[in-house]
């Protein structure tokens, strides 16, 4: 059976777990119907034969990643009952496609239907369209560039926050039953990734009546993978996750030419709507498949990730997840996990509260080889009066085995105070503390600002990324900061554009470069070449006098349909809301230099009472469903746009039946 909320979440009841899977996939179908066919299509490399040439590009990484491959080999290693729960799954998701009508696809000025169907294996493929530009090998990409361009300097680049990926990260918190009002901990937390319409997660509420397999969760999911993978409360236990910044992603230099290091290889035809197929190479080295071609002609790059080295994926958790009714439950769940590498905080009604890392990590000899995995990964634990906080951080000294570089503690030093200060917790005042606006990574460049030459707004400003007249002056001085760097001689060969194509160029971007190690170029002694108590006065008095525009005014949401990720008109339906917060705030709505608009921020917020899992709270930036035309396409946004979120309902007589 589905019922629906107030807000369309699906609550899906079903006699086994392969009848909750099913009637979740019919429910996703039905909500996501656009999202779930350009999610399979680019698992299976085939977004060109529905988008033309503005495909090819993601289609011949997908091609030469394998994500196909390794998301059937993935399949075909798990346990039985796992198999059976995915094509459930699968077996619903047809259905509700079967059922539903999608503009995109479907409308006057639609695409028309898109090819193929869907696989046992594809939800796998789907997530990992999802993770493998999650990890670090983009950034090393940039890395390498800038060591050939700076030398030593280019470590002003790799500092806390950019090793792993671009500036911003998630929060995620648990407190002991010592610290909230009603005596049992609660779990609370925000992701933090590209904003995307539909959104990337969807709510939904998974409950199995079979008395020998009971489970009842609410949580949240990436559309077209079963279960709930990431935030979930299942009654007695509640858990969030962040990105434990993890290494583990390499790259390596291999010699394409006949005798090298390829051992297999293959052509892939790319089908692309309006023109002749193109041809792939597909190449495959002992240490993973060859991604990049580097300009030195017989050379490339392969990429070797615990996906490609284990055939699997981590969807043996899926299932424990969902039957986990303590602490130890999860983290014997988070045992089959294998990438993306996160932090998991995990609390429970019996008092319980856990912060432990999940997912392989390599270890490696001096010549960079993987010799295992790092075991044991880093765990820690809260009393009943303690509180345990991740924000991308380095948390505790067990990780420096996980990586070199973690987010700066901005995030989770501000989330410490506020804990400490806000008094006994409740699912509202969790809620709150994750949508503090306080910026506390400025100080370094306002220390450099002459005393003459700090505006009266300055004084006043309270450090809230918000409308304030302080807000919008430190904004406009930054912004001007960062260009003047960025315009420094030494830099410019790390203007240039990706040479690995359009996919990369975020992770080349110079100014978001500049931007998140800015603390750090900052405190260093003539970087680049610069003067910076020069450079920062010249930058205060070229904002002197001017209007700046208000912070959020100049900050507004702008999350990405699909058709525009790939440079394809679309019409929008969602709003441009104006946005407070910035980039290391708690609230981490990311500035992007020379915009006006932020694509990146909370994806989702939550907070898992585990005293009454109906006190509890969670929100998307939208709604559950894609569709312009549905209530339920935007009815989320302004809870979510003014820091808040909306009340968890399980009450079974309050939802309302959906025929299905």
């Amino acid at each position: 059976m589905l019922f629906r909320d107030e807000w369309g979440i699906p609550h899906v009841r079903g006699a086994s777990p392969a009848e909750v899977a099913r009637l979740q996939g019919r429910a996703t179908a039905r909500d996501r119907a656009w999202q779930l066919e350009i999610e399979r299509l680019r698992g299976e490399g085939r977004t060109a034969e529905l988008l033309g040439p503005a495909g090819l590009e993601w289609d011949t990484v997908a091609r030469r990643a394998r994500i196909a491959a390794v998301a059937r080999s993935a399949y075909a290693g798990l346990d039985e009952e796992t198999q059976e729960f995915l094509t459930a799954y699968v077996d619903g998701v047809r259905a509700g496609l079967a059922e539903t009508s999608c503009a995109e696809l479907d409308g006057p000025d639609g695409l028309g239907p898109a090819p193929g169907t869907w696989q046992p294996w594809t939800p796998l493929a789907v997530f990992w369209v999802q993770q493998i530009l999650f990890g670090s090998f983009p950034s090393k990409l940039f890395g390498a560039r800038a060591a050939r361009v700076l030398g030593p300097e280019a470590e002003l680049f790799r500092t806390e926050g950019l090793t792993g990926g671009l500036s911003g990260g998630s929060n995620a918190y648990a407190v002991g039953g010592g610290r909230t009002r009603s005596g049992l901990p609660l779990v609370a937390g925000d992701p933090h990734r590209v904003f995307e319409a539909p959104n990337v997660y969807l709510q939904v509420r998974l409950t199995c009546t079979d008395p020998d397999d009971s489970f009842d969760v609410v949580g949240m999911t990436f559309p077209g993978v079963p279960g709930v993978q990431h935030f979930a409360h299942a009654g007695s236990v509640a858990w969030g996750i962040t990105n434990a910044m993890g290494d583990y992603q390499d790259l390596y230099r291999v010699d394409l030419r006949p005798g090298g290091d390829v051992v297999r290889r293959s052509v892939e035809t790319v089908l692309v709507r309006g023109q002749e197929p193109v041809t792939v190479e597909v190449l495959e080295t002992d240490r993973g498949p060859v991604v990049l071609d580097d300009p030195e002609e017989g050379w490339g790059q392969a990429l070797r990730t615990p996906g490609h080295e284990l055939d699997d994926l981590g969807f043996g958790a899926l299932l424990p997840l969902l039957r986990s009714r303590s602490v130890a439950d999860v983290e014997a769940a988070v045992a089959h996990w294998v990438e993306p590498v996160n932090n998991w905080v995990i609390a429970d009604v019996a008092g319980d509260v856990v912060h432990t890392v999940g997912g392989r990590v390599p270890t490696r000899d001096e010549a960079g080889e993987w010799t295992g995995w790092v075991d044991p990964l880093p765990r820690r634990t809260a009393s009943s009066g303690g509180a345990l906080v991740t924000a991308n951080d380095r948390c505790m000294p067990g990780f420096d085995a996980l990586a070199a570089g973690f987010a700066p503690p901005f995030r989770a030093h501000r989330i410490g105070e506020l804990l400490d200060v806000n008094g006994p917790l409740d699912a509202e005042r969790a809620v709150a503390v994750l949508a503090d606006t306080t910026q506390t990574a400025g100080g370094p460049l306002l220390a450099l600002v002459p005393a003459d030459l700090r505006p009266p707004a300055l004084a006043e400003w309270d450090g809230a990324m918000d409308g304030s007249p302080g807000a919008a002056w430190y904004a406009a001085l930054r912004a001007e900061v960062v260009d003047r760097i960025c315009a420094a001689p030494a830099l410019a060969p790390l203007r240039e554009p990706s040479e690995h194509g359009p996919l990369y160029e975020p992770w080349y971007s110079l100014p978001a470069r500049v931007a998140g190690a800015l603390h750090v170029i900052l405190a260093a002694e003539k970087p680049f070449g610069l003067d910076l108590r020069e450079l920062v006065a010249e930058a205060a008095k070229a904002v002197t006098g001017r209007e700046p525009t208000p912070w959020p005014e100049s900050h507004r949401f702008w999350p990405l349909h699909t058709l525009e990720q790939f440079d394809l008109p679309h019409t929008r339906t969602t709003p441009a809301t104006p946005l407070p917060g910035d980039t290391d705030t708690v609230r981490s709505n990311a500035w992007i230099p020379g915009t006006t608009v932020t694509t990146r921020g909370s994806v989702a917020r939550y907070a898992w009472d585990l005293a009454d899992r109906d006190n509890s709270r969670w929100v998307v930036p939208l709604g559950v469903s894609g569709s312009p035309d549905s209530p339920h396409h935007t009815d989320q946004h302004d809870a979510w746009a003014q820091g808040g979120a909306v009340r968890v309902v399980t009450d079974w007589s309050l939802l309302t039946e959906e025929k299905t």
